[in-house]
């Protein structure tokens, strides 16, 4: 059985071909074929959330034009830097996206789209395009292709169940002992079916009962792809899970923090480099001078990426010193507590499988699944933009001759965080504790983002103004002095509960 066969998108068992080789024609013969009734353009706007733009199927010509020119649409309403005197835009479908709504009353097909300015260039601010022209200018410099992948982290609250069966640490609980199993293993068929390259789920550790209602974390991994397909199937994949909650009747939140002292939320990002096929990030079991200068790069610019992974005042929270989150401007091999980490991987050619069934092991090697994990960025980040600020990150890496040498001055093998070399009690550096100090980070290192012309200046100028207006250079101290079952905590968490 080949592996179109077997895909779950259904496009592709219907058409036969990746998602990668969609064109116009098979997306129309698609709806003719399927009576599909609506076909919804979708995209991606300034607060990370999918808009739609619905069209009623009336015949293959509208078909054809709206499939070949897009639409138009006002980029005042969704990019508040464009000036409203030049803000119309082109929005145009990216085929390889299309997948069947799973939600839909009547049968629709929805689509991802890009946009383009008046002369039928790319938007240079839109975050998709953004994040193109980084992922283009790591493969000139390196000659390697990048991959990323997603672990997305969110809570689904509900009542409290009459016999409720729960263990204090969710961590992989099975079902009678965790409550919301059914709503994820749907998300995860779901999100495979609309394309994404889903790998598995899992009930994470938070689980609490706060102010009459249960909260139970849960967590849902990705497989390495090519950087913009990473971001979309994470915007399709929140989407999804925000539509079970309304389904299932209860609250889905990547909200960063709930309540001190229980787990929050992260979005953590894997990626690895392949050169001819090959995982550049290992050789012979080892780290390799690629991977180095890689997480020297990100370190070097972690103050300033809090700027793309922590996006609100709550994000801090769970950034706070004793909140069980990665906050020290270090790394470290199968270290939880740091801010890159480099997990277990496969690269000793164990066959791990034969050994636990007694069969001979025969030489493998699974050195392509090695990744390496940022761990410090929340739902509120735009994978977009993000991924694109990691890459601007790793080419700081590749161009910085001292990179080497930093990746060692930032190793910690122990969760002390002590620096090699220094004197007792100096530690590592801390991220940014608020968005205003995240600002000035930003503001300090702009001229990385800005070269090559990948970020546009009008991009990085607004994200310092937006956090900027947060206001909540006090917020810590301020929250320490509350509690966090303060009123002022109540307000924070409505406010932002649903805001990424």
């Amino acid at each position: 059985m080949s592996a179109i066969q077997i895909n779950p998108n259904l496009l592709v068992q219907y058409l036969q071909k990746s998602a990668n080789e969609f064109t116009r024609e098979d997306i129309i013969r698609y709806i003719e074929e399927r009576d599909i009734e609506m076909l919804n353009f979708r995209y991606v706007a300034e607060d990370g959330k999918l808009k739609t733009i619905n069209f009623m199927v009336r015949g293959r010509d509208e078909l054809e034009m709206v499939l070949s020119a897009g639409e138009r649409v006002d980029g005042s309403c969704i990019f508040s830097f464009l000036e409203p005197n030049a803000s119309d835009l082109f929005l145009v479908p990216r085929y390889k996206t299309a997948f069947q709504n799973p939600f839909s009353s009547i049968p629709s097909v929805d689509i991802l789209c890009s946009f383009y300015d008046a002369n039928g260039l790319p938007l240079e601010s839109s975050p998709e395009y953004v994040l193109q022209k980084a992922q283009n200018q790591f493969f000139k410099t390196t000659g390697m292709q990048l991959k990323m992948m997603a672990e997305l982290e969110y809570y689904v609250i509900s009542d409290v169940p009459e016999d409720l069966k729960v263990s204090k640490n969710g961590y992989q609980c099975a079902e009678p002992f965790t409550i919301h199993e059914g709503l994820r293993v749907e998300a995860i068929r779901l999100i495979a079916q609309c394309g994404g390259l889903i790998r598995f789920g899992h009930a994470e550790s938070g689980r609490f009962v706060l102010k009459g209602k249960i909260y139970e974390q849960h967590e849902l991994e990705f497989s390495p792809s090519d950087p913009e397909n990473s971001a979309d199937q994470l915007v399709i994949a929140k989407w999804i899970l925000r539509m079970l909650g309304q389904k299932y009747n209860v609250n889905v939140t990547f909200i960063p923090k709930i309540t001190l002292g229980q787990p929050g939320s992260g979005l953590h990002f894997h990626f690895l480099a392949e050169q001819n096929g090959s995982n550049m990030l290992v050789e012979n079991g080892e780290l390799t001078s690629t991977s180095l200068k890689m997480i020297a790069g990100i370190l070097d610019l972690s103050p300033a990426l809090t700027a793309f992974a922590n996006t609100t005042p709550i994000s801090y929270l769970r950034l706070m010193t004793g909140e069980q989150t990665p906050n020290h401007i270090c790394w470290g091999k199968c270290n939880r507590s740091t801010l890159v980490r480099v997990p277990l991987g496969w690269n000793q050619h164990l066959d791990l499988g034969a050994t636990a069934n007694n069969q001979e092991p025969q030489k493998v090697d699974h050195s392509f699944r090695q990744t390496i994990e940022y761990r410090g960025s929340d739902g509120g980040a735009n994978p977009y933009l993000f991924s694109a600020a990691l890459i601007v990150a790793f080419l700081k890496g590749f161009s910085n001759t001292e990179s080497l040498k930093n990746s060692d001055r930032y190793f910690t093998e122990n969760n002390e965080f002590q620096q090699e070399g220094v004197e007792d009690g100096e530690q590592f550096d801390i991220l940014p504790m608020s968005c205003y100090e995240s600002a000035e980070k930003l503001e300090e290192f702009r001229h990385f983002f800005e070269q090559d012309q990948i970020f546009p200046k009008s991009i990085v100028n607004h994200t310092i103004l937006r956090l900027r207006s947060f206001n909540d250079k006090e917020l810590i101290s301020n929250f320490k002095t509350y509690g966090d079952e303060s009123k002022e905590m109540d307000e924070l968490i409505e406010e932002y509960l649903h805001y990424m």
